[in-house]
């Protein structure tokens, strides 16, 4: 569903991504599996080396991206680590999309090759007064134990001519998640392939 019908798949289920190649030096294509996050009415998405799908390292303080050729079929999805804090960028690089997860919103070189398609910020996919932080702290209390939190999972989706983004916001706390419906977008931007 999130491949055929993001925008009802996105505002319906809360989606979170997990797998070791999140944290690989370099991005390439992956084969996506989904399933229940442990007990909850979340669904994970966990990213194994190698397929049809694409997905943006990340490490800490860095720019780290992939390079997608273009044409992509339709429902191609390009994920990435979840982020709070951190942009998505997507240039121009003469032959591919450069896919940037940007781990802090500071750390793309101002020099950066390639026209620039798209930037989301923590702005963007936070919602108008930081939903997703407010709430995990006004229903859970701070993440004292690392056993909880909130993250911003985003998702590009392969629609036609053009790329669309979303944002699936998702509050943890032990073996649950819960998804944010309200006060978050879940539509983020588009931009042609």
């Amino acid at each position: 569903m999130l491949r055929t019908q993001p925008d009802t798949a996105i505002a319906a289920y809360g989606f979170i991504t997990r797998g070791a190649a999140l944290a690989n030096p370099a991005g390439a294509n992956c084969t996506l599996n989904c399933g229940r996050y442990r007990a909850s009415s979340v669904y994970q998405i966990d990213v194994a080396a190698g397929g049809a799908d694409w997905y943006i390292p990340f490490a800490q303080g860095q720019a780290r991206y992939c390079d997608v050729p273009p044409g992509q079929a339709n429902g191609t999805l390009v994920v990435t680590f979840p982020m709070n804090g951190c942009a998505l960028e997507v240039r121009d690089v003469g032959g591919a999309n450069r896919f940037y997860h940007d781990s802090d919103g500071n750390s793309l070189p101002a020099l950066t090759v390639g026209a620039p398609k798209i930037r989301v910020t923590y702005a963007q996919y936070a919602g108008p007064d930081n939903t997703t932080h407010e709430r995990s702290l006004r229903y859970f209390g701070p993440d004292k134990d690392n056993t909880g939190g909130y993250e911003h999972n985003i998702f590009c989706v392969k629609v036609g001519a053009n790329w669309q983004v979303y944002s699936s916001a998702v509050i943890r706390l032990n073996q649950d998640a819960f998804q944010i419906k309200d006060r978050v977008p879940f539509h983020v931007g588009t931009f042609a392939d």
